[in-house]
């Protein structure tokens, strides 16, 4: 990663530390407490030894056990409150972060999310965010700790013998440079990791969601297998992290190992010569081991930062991702369709591929446009432009005259419902589902719109009735019923604009007739398209549109169309006709 990149991401994590600095300020006092009771131990050891045991002072050896206690007492409450502070400063950080984050990925257009799998996008905010958690509350704590307890116990080897501290400061710079190379290369490592981990999220989300289909075709075996290499995957790229973090240790060690040698050889042979005495010699010995054991550990502290980092830099990639649909500088509220809806030179294309070319048709406000076409025509794209899942790449479209990227985008979502073919209801009740993300709508309406989607007799017949929690994506319901539900929900919305996208396509007979019903009544009034594969749903509508290949090839009513003998014909004996694709109401 270039060092630009990391400077930047390293000041965007001190960007959501920053408003909890009086806390961290706080930790740093018990941090600070800490490590100066770790260098006062070792400037015991002099009068310890010289003037108790050498001197025989009982005074100074009365007062010494108090002394100890003393400072293990300030070190246990430098470390309770230093530590819960820390991790409250954590929590906190990575629940900013973990808002933010979500927040950003509802703003992405649709776009965005065809482009990565759910379960990468889960890692992204668990896995991910939860890596910089623990660097945060545990790594920064230690950081300082260890670094203020490494300058305490540096200060007493530098108060005891300057000259022979310099065997111990002269390792640091080779200490620094080989914990530098260590951690540059761990965090390329950990972005590996966090990304096998995006893979193994997305297997079990793929997995799960489809386990019918799993289990239709007997696959247990296959996704087992699968799991199993992608776990393997994962397991040898967290076995390259951990040959890292614990190679460190020992080279450090080895190299400090030199030092350690030259003190016990030049200091034992000042004591030898009368120099220094004894007591100072095994204080400043005693130093010197234990500040090996920070540095160590901010070997190892320098190494979980960079896996923080590496994870960091895929957060803060979704966070610098721009959503390609956003209001525009003067963007305004757009009133309910009164007039028409226009569609003027309208084409569109997936990267280079074109979908739609040069479309254009007025649809009436208040009248069904129905679309028809092979799969692939751009059936689908078409209407996801009204409510600007996309932008068009050429052309506009326009509601009363008005082209709707000079509208807000809620105002334009507002007035638009749309029922499809793969019903997506949550895991809540269905007073929730209906009423979606509106909890102050009486029963009343919840109700009447239950009636007018023909749901109201079968919720009304369920456990718990309308606080009935229905499952994952609706999974206790029927394939009729989680339709009707969806209606329900369309109709309480009152949108002036509909689109109804294959949404009967998939149902039996019976249970079309029911939400076929129920489409009529949410119908009414309202602009309608109809993108449908069965002849009832758009038979009656006041005008049809074939679409080949992104161009409209023919525009009519259904008997018009019929009878020119053209492309709707075809699509019609095709459809309609030769597969028998027709239901109850359809002749």
């Amino acid at each position: 990663m270039k060092p630009e990149n990391t400077m930047r991401d390293y000041k965007r994590l001190l960007r959501y530390l920053r408003p909890y600095m009086g806390s961290f300020l706080l930790a740093a006092i018990g941090m600070a407490v800490i490590s100066s009771t770790a260098g006062g131990a070792a400037f015991l050891i002099q009068p310890l030894m010289d003037d108790i045991f050498i001197k025989k002072d009982r005074n100074l050896l009365m007062l010494l056990p108090a002394a100890i206690v003393g400072i293990y007492l300030l070190r246990g409450i430098g470390r309770y409150y230093s530590s819960m502070l820390m991790q409250k400063i954590g929590q906190l950080t990575v629940r900013d972060i973990r808002n933010d984050l979500y927040g950003h990925m509802q703003q992405l257009s649709l776009s965005f999310y065809h482009r990565h799998t759910t379960g990468k996008l889960v890692s992204r905010i668990v896995n991910d965010v939860n890596v910089i958690q623990d660097t945060i509350s545990i790594v920064v704590y230690d950081l300082f700790r260890e670094s203020f307890t490494a300058i305490a116990l540096l200060a007493v080897l530098v108060y005891r013998d300057p000259k022979l501290s310099l065997f111990v400061l002269i390792t640091f710079p080779f200490a620094a440079l080989l914990i530098g190379k260590l951690g540059k290369k761990l965090r390329a490592i950990s972005r590996n990791t966090q990304e096998r981990m995006a893979d193994l999220t997305s297997l079990m989300h793929e997995a799960f969601s489809g386990v019918r289909v799993v289990k239709a075709f007997g696959m247990e075996p296959y996704e087992v297998a699968r799991f199993k290499e992608h776990n393997e995957g994962f397991f040898r790229t967290m076995l390259k992290t951990i040959r890292i973090n614990e190679l460190s240790s020992p080279l450090l060690e080895f190299l400090g190992a030199f030092g350690v040698g030259a003190i016990i050889w030049y200091g034992g042979m000042q004591v030898i010569d009368g120099q220094s005495t004894v007591g100072n010699f095994f204080s400043f010995l005693t130093a010197m081991f234990m500040v090996f054991a920070p540095i160590n550990k901010l070997s190892r502290v320098y190494n979980k930062i960079q896996q923080a980092m590496g994870a960091a830099s895929r957060v803060f990639e979704i966070l610098d991702t721009p959503s390609e649909i956003v209001d525009a500088p003067d963007a305004k509220p757009t009133p309910p369709v009164a007039r028409e809806v226009r569609f003027e030179n309208v084409s569109f294309a997936y990267q280079s591929e074109p979908v739609l070319r040069r479309v254009n048709i007025a649809i009436p406000a208040g009248t069904i446009l129905a679309i028809v076409g092979t799969s692939g025509a751009g059936k689908s794209t078409l209407v996801d432009l009204i409510p600007r899942f996309y932008d068009p790449v050429e052309g506009r479209i326009l509601f009363d005259g008005a082209d709707i990227r000079h509208a807000t985008l809620a105002s334009l979502r507002a007035q638009i419902g749309i029922v499809t073919q793969e019903v997506f209801l949550f895991n809540d009740t269905v007073r929730n589902n209906i009423a979606y993300g509106h909890s102050d709508i009486p029963q009343e309406r919840i109700e009447a719109a239950a009636n007018a989607a023909y749901a109201h007799d079968f919720i009304m017949e369920m456990p718990k009735g309308y606080d009935t929690v229905i499952g994952e994506r609706g999974a206790r319901l029927s394939g009729g019923q989680r339709q009707r539900i969806s209606i329900a929900r369309a109709l309480l919305k009152n949108p002036a604009i509909l689109i109804l996208d294959e949404a009967t396509s998939a149902l039996d007979t019976k249970s079309e007739i029911e939400v076929q019903k129920a489409l009529n009544n949410l119908m009414q009034n309202r602009t309608t398209f109809v993108i449908a594969h069965r002849l009832s749903t758009i038979k009656n509508a006041s005008a049809i549109i074939v679409l080949d290949k992104g161009n409209i090839v023919e525009q009519g009513t259904h008997d018009e169309l019929l009878n020119a003998g053209g492309a709707y014909k075809r699509v019609y004996e095709m459809q309609f006709t030769r597969h028998g694709n027709t239901s109850a109401g359809d002749e």
